[in-house]
């Protein structure tokens, strides 16, 4: 039943103004193929990290099963699109119905029609690993359809009002399917109760949103004004920039000081914060306004301030937004957003599970006290690896997070701490680190107390994975767990209350209690794990 349930869904006002635009080359194809047209134009109207081509950072990705999931059969896309195609009444055993049929090959009675080339692809897949040109064909959208696009995204609220909504290609609304699916989660790969599930709408700050996209402007700008890509943090630049920005939202601030001369708190906003945290970069800031203005066509859409948002289950269960919606935005984005909820996320949460693991085995061994010394000093084990690396926090997470997941102590450019590091010397430096060579031996130790020596593996959401990489299993294993915490969260808060999910954390509305989040988890799980706070 799950399988047939489409949630490739796009805005029935772009559908219509498509059909207007394109006419008859639109509307003559069968509907399964004019709405996989609009998905793809939903989708890929602007770039962002999820769906940037690792080759070319102004095509977009579009592996072969994304192009299925709206085609069917990607030779159909590539005739439609690439090398024309043959149209006809489809025939069945009581004759000629009504329903137009497309065909690849030459029918009686079929008429043929040239290319639409609306997508150009722009990078060829090549399958040999991870250098080349890229797993996946790049894409770029024709003017053509570029102008359709920015005519709709010009128009008012009023002006699409007669065709609004987000459907399939079965004219089911979200909120329709997400009915039958009983939430915002899709589940066809685990075992768990798909009644645990949380709202498929997210109310987001517009407000907020719209005033980080004028910071972005702000720094695009001078970006550009410069005629510079990258502005490094500390630099003469990005203190010029930094400035504008705190001078500007300062003033916004004094602004708001209530009538009777209540005083207001000088506080900036975390999305700034965390922009000007770091250096500036075109790529990245033009990215974040694309993800912003994607929110804000969503909130046209539907005529309120709710987004939806669709979880799947990917290999080992984790939640994936669709899209990447909110989910795996950028930070700033996030933060603006869902400006004032809570994210409670779990301290250390795969090094805890799997110290977990192997005290409930009685196991022990010399190195398990590099993974013990991290779950009690994370934050000062993360800023002693950064001095001694010469690197920042966030690079040494994601080194730890590698190793955690089966990576090696390698300098060879096809494993993947090269990528992780980026930088020959700092790979040197973390490959010859004595601390993380300890950590790495860790796991490979606790690897066979864990997984063993077994083909197949099933983890904790009952996903059944067979063990060729000893990495990948592991995974399979810790973000098994992770995800049965996550449901249990779910299953024990009121749905009202839980605004978005990402892999290890949940992001509330409003403030939660840490130590009734680990009570909950502790008594239906068994794991003794604590949560940090944040607010947005």
């Amino acid at each position: 039943m799950l399988q047939k349930i489409n949630t490739n869904f796009f805005p029935k006002s772009l559908l219509q103004d498509a059909k207007e635009l394109l006419g008859s080359e639109l509307n003559n194809l069968p509907t399964k193929h004019q709405t996989g047209y609009i998905c793809i134009f939903w989708n890929h109207s602007g770039i962002i990290k999820h769906n940037q081509h690792n080759q070319d950072t102004d095509s977009f990705k579009m592996p072969r099963k994304e192009v299925e999931s709206y085609f069917t059969d990607q030779k159909d896309f590539r005739a439609v699109n690439d090398n024309g195609y043959y149209l006809g009444l489809k025939k069945t055993r009581h004759g000629v119905s009504n329903k137009v049929s497309l065909s690849r090959k030459e029918i009686e009675g079929f008429t043929l029609y040239p290319p639409t080339n609306w997508i150009i692809k722009t990078i060829e897949a090549y399958s040999g690993g991870t250098t080349g040109k890229g797993c996946t064909s790049g894409y770029k959208l024709t003017p053509k359809v570029i102008n359709l696009l920015d005519a709709w995204i010009n128009k008012s609220e009023e002006e699409i009002k007669k065709h609004s909504g987000f459907i399939n290609n079965k004219g089911e609304s979200i909120i329709d399917v997400t009915n039958k699916l009983k939430g915002g989660i899709v589940r066809n790969k685990s075992n768990v109760n798909k009644d645990i599930n949380i709202n498929v709408m997210v109310n987001v700050d517009i407000e907020i949103l719209t005033k980080h996209k004028e910071q972005l402007a702000i720094i695009l700008n001078y970006l550009e004004g410069s005629n510079v890509e990258v502005v490094s943090k500390n630099s003469k630049e990005w203190n010029e920039v930094k400035s504008m920005l705190v001078s500007k939202e300062e003033e916004a601030i004094r602004a708001t000081k209530d009538k009777a001369g209540v005083k207001v708190k000088h506080t900036i906003d975390k999305p700034l914060i965390t922009l000007i945290n770091k250096g500036f970069n075109s790529d990245s800031i033009k990215q974040r306004i694309t993800e912003i203005n994607r929110l804000l066509l969503t909130s046209r859409e539907l005529g309120n301030n709710n987004i939806p948002v669709i979880y799947e289950e990917v290999s080992t269960g984790r939640y994936t937004a669709k899209g990447s919606v909110i989910q795996g935005y950028h930070k700033s984005v996030r933060y603006a957003s869902l400006k004032g909820c809570y994210e409670y996320d779990l301290e250390a949460a795969h090094q805890n599970i799997l110290l977990q693991l192997l005290e409930r085995k009685g196991v022990d061994f010399p190195e398990l006290k590099t993974i013990k010394e991290y779950t009690e000093n994370k934050q000062e084990i993360r800023v002693r690896l950064s001095e001694e690396l010469n690197t920042d926090i966030n690079t040494v997470k994601r080194i730890l997070q590698s190793l955690t997941y089966g990576a090696q102590l390698s300098t060879s450019n096809k494993c993947s701490l090269y990528e992780t590091c980026d930088d020959m010397l700092l790979l040197h430096r973390v490959v010859n680190n004595s601390w993380l060579k300890s950590y790495k031996s860790m796991f490979n130790k606790a690897h066979k107390h864990i997984v063993g020596s077994a083909d197949k593996i099933t983890n904790a959401v009952g996903i059944e994975k067979e063990t060729k990489s000893k990495s990948k299993a592991m995974a399979h294993i810790l973000q098994g767990y992770e995800r049965l915490i996550l449901d249990t969260l779910i299953e024990h808060s009121n749905r009202d209350e839980i605004a978005l999910l990402l892999h290890d954390c949940v992001i509330f509305y409003n403030k939660q209690s840490c130590d009734k989040l680990s009570a909950i988890v502790k008594e239906k799980t068994g794991f003794n794990l604590e949560f940090s706070e944040e607010k947005y």
